[in-house]
């Protein structure tokens, strides 16, 4: 059976292994045979994808190996598995979890006497680094070297060195970085395998020397390995571009830095998405342009370095990041945006502060209970030592009364103390009001600001929808002119058919401008407008009926657009193509909710329509081109019947659904 179910996971999928995997263990599930049923679900684990989530999942087989090495009392497999779990947790995110799986490890571990500890104190420095706790994470990077030196591990010991370097350059604390990376890199041989991972190392040694003021050091590293060592690939040789730019910008020789960097832009369109060291080269592409003012551009590399940045949790990177569009957009006079970019760089500053702080204080706390408690311990040794005293002396009036007299000061002192303790507490209070009334005027200020800020950019949309709707008719106007001269039937149709479509959208742009609301549009509104637009284009008069069934819905502008020329496209080609010679027919169009996400757009005529064996699929039309390029762009499906005339059925999904009162 379990050859079978070795097999299946080959022949017959993931799903089938998974049944007589279970079936086996099933089977063998007896007091005794716990190694063995936990071999089986650490087998199964290995099969099952990290990414699945539901049913039998590679967590849920380790927390069964857990309980199975529990029963039979492995301390060293339990430790084991723990720490892969810990694992799991941290690449699902889950970093409390994973961190308080790793201390139970790191426990278990140190009393089997397990010497390798670096493994683990290397994991939990990444869970604390990206949780922003910076002074826990070196913390646990320290422990890690010092495990390292003790075992001997030399394999490992490169590798824990840069770690903790970096660790040290993100919480910024260049010196101690510069310390790090120097042991990091010293004799380090650039081979193939790790080629990239050094000239990355080199690349952030460099930046940080030159935030110590060490700019020619720097220069002089970077251009030694350039001459001894070959960047193998293109991450590689984009670390060593922009180590020379920024190193020569440094020393202030221009002419140098703008070449490389001119290279380091050509070259970072080939780089892979979702890479560190791409998200490296868009962070510094954004600070040259910002030095070149070039505020567009450098917002492009930036918005890439910050989306990369938070979706590996690098909170460091994504702060200084959000520091620097709030440069670029303050430059493009972005106001709004560049405040949401500076209030998120002040949140995660001190987000990060915070954590560090949070540990601290709890290390004091703790440092202040044991002092307590020894200071405890010797009071009650005093108290005892005064029992006995008092005891031997209980027969004697002098003392008794001596007693009264300093029971007597000291509750008259704790009453003193207790008063001094209340007018300390007062005026506290009345600090922390005032620093809370000095906060709600200042956001009181702020939402007054807001509000302004808020009128000034719908002044400012509406004037760019006016002079939108302006350019669009000015761009009808030229065409009907130039359709005047041509002699080219197709050319004039084509040029009509453009004038429709350009309609269709400054419509648009002319409701929003009038309307009260300048980001959603009123279909109903809408279509009724732009149908008695086409019907008069056509002059058909009575021949051709308009039916309509809109729903009272508004759509976001940006759904609007594309929705208002399917429609032009639709019944523009139904008056021409579904009514031949004279014949009279009704074009219908029904807009309509499906549910609270969706939107059923139906335009049909009862013409002639399409020939027989026409494929939609084969055909190539602008028209049809554009009524399947428009629906993709809504995230919707387009559906044509030819039935007793022709229906366009489109079912898309809403960005957001306003329903008009």
């Amino acid at each position: 059976m379990h050859i079978k179910a070795m097999e299946s996971f080959i022949t017959e999928g993931l799903q089938q292994s998974k049944k007589l995997y279970q079936t086996t263990i099933d089977k063998i599930s007896v007091p005794g045979n716990e190694e063995e049923e936990a071999l089986l679900w650490h087998e199964l684990a290995t099969l099952i994808p990290l990414r699945e989530k539901t049913g039998v999942t590679r967590l849920y087989c380790f927390e069964k190996m857990y309980s199975l090495y529990k029963k039979s009392g492995n301390q060293e497999r339990q430790a084991w598995v723990l720490k892969t779990i810990a694992d799991i947790h941290l690449v699902d995110g889950k970093l409390d979890l994973a961190e308080t799986a790793l201390l139970e490890v790191l426990e278990r571990y140190k009393a089997i006497g397990y010497p390798d500890l670096h493994y683990i104190y290397d994991l939990l420095a990444v869970t604390c680094r990206d949780k922003g706790d910076f002074s826990k994470c070196i913390f646990y990077g320290s422990k890690a070297i010092e495990s390292v030196e003790a075992t001997h591990d030399s394999t490992s010991a490169l590798t824990f060195y840069s770690r903790l370097a970096n660790m040290y350059r993100e919480s910024g604390q260049p010196d101690k970085s510069v310390e790090w990376y120097s042991k990091a890199l010293r004799d380090r041989v650039f081979k193939g395998d790790n080629n990239v991972f050094i000239f990355r190392d080199a690349f952030f040694f460099a930046r940080e020397l030159i935030k110590i003021k060490r700019a020619k050091e720097a220069l002089a590293y970077i251009l030694d390995i350039y001459a001894k060592n070959k960047p193998l690939g293109v991450h590689a040789q984009a670390c060593l571009l922009g180590s020379l730019a920024f190193c020569y910008h440094a020393v202030k020789q221009e002419r140098q830095a703008e070449k490389y960097y001119l290279e380091l832009i050509k070259l970072s369109g080939q780089l892979q998405q979702d890479n560190e060291i791409t998200t490296d080269i868009h962070y510094e592409l954004g600070q040259y342009f910002i030095g070149k003012t070039q505020y567009g551009k450098a917002a492009a590399y930036l918005q890439k370095a910050l989306s990369a940045a938070e979706a590996t949790n690098s909170l460091s990177e994504a702060k200084d990041i959000h520091l620097l569009l709030f440069r670029a957009d303050s430059g493009m006079g972005n106001y709004p945006s560049a405040m949401k970019h500076l209030l998120r760089h002040k949140q995660l500053n001190d987000s990060i502060f915070n954590e560090t702080k949070s540990w601290q204080m709890e290390e004091l706390r703790v440092q202040y209970e044991t002092a307590k408690k020894e200071k405890d311990i010797e009071t009650l040794n005093n108290q005892n030592q005064l029992q006995r005293i008092g005891v031997e002396q209980a027969n004697r009036t002098k003392n008794i009364t001596l007693s009264c007299v300093v029971l007597l000061v000291i509750i008259v002192g704790l009453l003193f103390n207790r008063y001094l303790l209340k007018l300390k507490s007062n005026h506290k209070l009345q600090v922390h009001q005032k620093e809370l009334d000095q906060k709600n005027i200042f956001l009181e200020t702020l939402n007054t600001k807001q509000d302004i800020l808020l009128k000034e950019k719908e002044w400012l949309i509406k004037e760019i929808h006016h002079r939108v709707k302006n350019n669009l008719q000015m761009v009808t106007s030229l065409l009907n002119s130039q359709s005047a001269y041509l002699d080219n039937d197709a050319a004039v149709l084509a040029i009509k058919d453009s004038l429709r479509r350009m309609q269709a959208m400054s419509l648009i742009h002319q409701k929003l401008y009038l309307s009260g609301d300048i980001s959603t549009i009123s279909m109903p509104d809408y279509i009724k407008d732009l149908l008695s637009y086409l019907h008069d284009s056509f002059d058909t008069g009575n021949r051709i009926v308009f039916q309509q069934a809109i729903e009272p819905i508004a759509l976001d502008v940006s759904q609007a657009i594309p929705l208002g020329l399917i429609i032009n496209e639709c019944i523009v080609n139904a008056i021409k193509y579904a009514f031949p010679g004279d014949r009279k027919g009704t074009v219908s169009i029904s807009l309509q909710t499906i549910n609270d996400d969706h939107v059923l757009l139906k335009i049909s005529d009862n013409g002639i329509g399409l020939p027989m064996g026409f494929d939609v699929r084969t055909h190539n039309s602008l028209g049809l081109n554009l009524v399947q390029g428009l629906a993709k762009q809504l995230k919707g499906t387009v559906n044509i019947v030819s039935d007793n005339g022709l229906s366009v059925i489109i079912r898309f999904e809403v960005i957001e659904l306003f329903v008009n009162s």
